[in-house]
């Protein structure tokens, strides 16, 4: 044995270390657990070879499933990031609230829409709510605005502004977590001067005596003299606020738009019209400070006045009364309503200085006339027709002759004014010459605010007076007999042929001391009708009286 490993080594050139602790293995106290006693062996020179492949397979694996991940399944997975991603819900901002003088509910939000008093004659005033036609910049597209009204003009109050809420979902749908960004500011509330139910009532009546009188339609202003604000103002026909904020089928809305009397038309501050004998006062007003004729003259009313026409004598033009009156000063033509007084005055007639055109103008546009009153709501300005603005309004006949003066002395022909300046003339005239600033939202700083037009106390006093009398025995003693005491000027003003006409009505009450003043028009009745504005008058009063006497007490 031992022979054989030495010629086994003789043969080697070097010895191998396992022949040297070849014998190890029987030694005592070796650990195996931790190698001692073993010998290491060479790695093979096909293992870098493997771990390379190795390498590369992996590499292989990772790029064919990037492309799979970025390029097959890359949209999905877009779509699953997208819907992972944050969400901006809009918190919306509740609307604020509209109400009436009393503080009663004119328009307020429900679940599913925004509501309104449920009675007639508030919708021109209160406008309605929808969704926008364009969306402005700080609305969202599931909100709605105010279309009209006071919901249009006061919108970006009423509106407030809306608050929104972070959410961040998984691609199921399941919120991860949520945050609110900004809370919601909610609108602010208006307060209107109406009084919602003496608003409905005064509708209530114009639309009845409308329709059972054969009048196109009608409208009215009721006006705190002294403070300027307006307790009512309505016009009929009128829209359903309602129906409009409901998104109602389209047929209802196709109703509206074809109804010829035009129930979009707010006729209280943009229906023009002749003012016919309400303009009377004026006139009296601008005579008795131009000393054109003492209140105590008399002039005599035949019934006509005829001017001589140089080109045909035989033809005067002749100006009609609506009666003969006999002889009548200031007070008696103001409360018979004479044309011949007024006529005379007015233009002038053989020995009796008139006027004049000019300076009718003038005190009329003192009295607030031929000027908007300035409510926000569209409003017309009416017209003051001058020569020079019938020379270039109306070439077929552009010269202003002394007719056109005796027209407008009666508040007939070129002259144009809305009911609501109308009702702000008649409270000058119940102030003494302090013209109220109309108003219809509770602000603060509007209230009582005046401005005196500058025509003498005297003037004014006078003019009262003969506005009393055509209550106690003239053309306004429908007004008479109601437990409190009224002055008032009818109107009449003739449309076209004459056979239809413009029924007028403006007054003050208690007469000593004003609370209220009132303008009511009803349009295109019948001529032959003795029914109108001051039967309108009479029944508003008698309501007042038995139901909101503190308006006038």
């Amino acid at each position: 044995m031992l022979w054989w490993r030495k010629s086994k080594n003789f043969l080697r050139k070097d010895i191998e270390p396992d022949e040297i602790f070849l014998d190890s293995t029987n030694l005592p106290g070796f650990d195996r657990g931790i190698f001692e006693g073993r010998l290491e062996a060479p790695i093979s020179r096909h293992s870098p070879y493997l771990i390379f492949a190795l390498f590369v397979l992996g590499l292989l694996v990772f790029v064919f499933r990037l492309i799979d991940l970025q390029v097959v399944q890359g949209a999905d997975f877009r779509r699953y990031a997208d819907s992972n991603r944050l969400v901006r819900v809009r918190l919306p901002a509740e609307r604020g609230l509209i109400y009436d003088r009393n503080g009663r509910e004119l328009s307020w939000n429900e679940p599913n829409t925004r509501a309104y008093f449920s009675k007639s004659g508030l919708s021109h005033v209160l406008g309605y709510v929808s969704y926008p036609d364009e969306i402005p910049p700080d609305v969202s597209p599931q909100a709605k605005i105010g279309k009209d009204g006071i919901e249009k003009l006061y919108d970006e109050l009423l509106r407030g502004q809306d608050g929104s809420r972070l959410i961040e979902e998984d691609v199921k749908g399941n919120v991860v977590s949520e945050s609110t960004e900004f809370h919601p500011k909610h609108g602010e509330d208006v307060t209107l001067t109406i009084d919602g139910e003496l608003q409905s009532k005064f509708f209530s009546i114009i639309e009845r005596v409308v329709r059972e009188r054969g009048f196109l339609a009608g409208s009215g202003v009721i006006v705190d003299p002294t403070t300027g604000e307006i307790l009512a103002v309505t016009s009929d026909p009128e829209f359903s606020s309602q129906v409009l904020a409901n998104n109602s089928p389209p047929e209802v809305l196709k109703s509206y738009f074809t109804d010829e009397r035009k129930p979009f038309f707010f006729r209280a501050l943009e229906g023009l019209y002749s003012p016919g004998s309400t303009f009377k006062p004026v006139i009296a007003l601008a005579a008795l400070s131009e000393n054109i004729i003492d209140p105590v003259s008399e002039i005599l009313s035949t019934g006509s006045i005829r001017i001589p026409n140089p080109y045909d004598p035989q033809n005067p033009t002749i100006f009609y009364d609506w009666k003969a009156h006999g002889f009548v000063n200031m007070w008696r033509a103001l409360a018979v309503s004479s044309n011949v007084y007024f006529y005379t005055i007015g233009g002038g007639f053989e020995g009796q200085k008139g006027v004049g055109v000019y300076k009718i103008i003038e005190y009329a546009k003192k009295l607030g006339l031929g000027e908007r009153v300035g409510l926000e709501f569209s409003e017309e300005k009416g017209l003051l027709p001058t020569p020079e603005w019938k020379e270039k309004n109306q070439p077929a006949d552009p010269i202003w002759r002394v007719g056109d003066t005796y027209n407008l002395s009666i508040g007939q022909g070129m002259i144009q004014a809305t009911p609501i300046q109308m009702a702000r003339l008649v409270s000058t005239i119940a102030t003494g010459g302090a013209m109220p600033r109309l108003h219809i939202v509770k602000d603060g700083s509007a209230d009582h605010a005046v401005v005196e037009v500058g025509i003498s106390k005297d003037a004014f006093r006078v003019v009262r007076e003969g506005m009393r009398q055509a209550v106690q025995y003239g053309t306004a003693t429908a007004l008479s007999g109601l437990g409190v005491e009224v002055a008032g000027k009818t109107g009449t003003t003739e449309i076209g042929s004459g056979k239809e006409v413009n029924s007028w009505f403006i007054g003050f009450l208690p007469y000593e001391n004003p609370r209220l003043a009132i303008a009511v028009v009803l349009e295109r009745g019948s001529a032959s009708n003795f029914i109108g504005a001051p039967f309108v008058a009479r029944e508003i009063i008698s309501w007042i009286l038995a139901n909101q006497r503190e308006y006038i007490e």
